[in-house]
């Protein structure tokens, strides 16, 4: 398999005891491959997860930042349309406060006061 393994033997060279016994540079060398294989992979894998998480953090962000925007305009739009109107009451689009406006009213003309 390897050349180290094609080397000539005796039978003085061959381990009896188990603790004699050991894989030798093949087996190292082997190891060590099959170690940094599931390391890459393993690397690989943690990469592509991170890369998601930051990916929906980013779009996250952007939405909540998108949602104050709209908030911020929605805000300045009432404030103005409230300008008018005595602290506390709000104005309608029409120019009638928020009380004189019902179901009935909302739909229908106003009457010229």
């Amino acid at each position: 398999m390897f050349p180290f393994s094609l080397m000539d033997t005796n039978e003085t060279d061959i381990p009896t005891e188990p603790w004699e016994a050991t894989p030798g540079v093949e087996g190292f060398l082997l190891g060590f491959f099959f170690i940094a294989l599931a390391v890459a992979l393993l690397m690989w894998a943690m990469n592509r997860s991170l890369r998601k998480i930051n990916h929906n953090a980013k779009v996250e962000a952007a939405e909540e930042a998108n949602a104050k925007e709209e908030a911020a305009a929605q805000d300045a739009a009432s404030q103005e349309a409230g300008a008018d109107a005595p602290e506390g009451e709000a104005v309608g689009a029409d120019g009638a406060e928020a009380d004189d406006v019902t179901p009935e009213t909302a739909t229908t003309e106003q009457s010229p006061k």
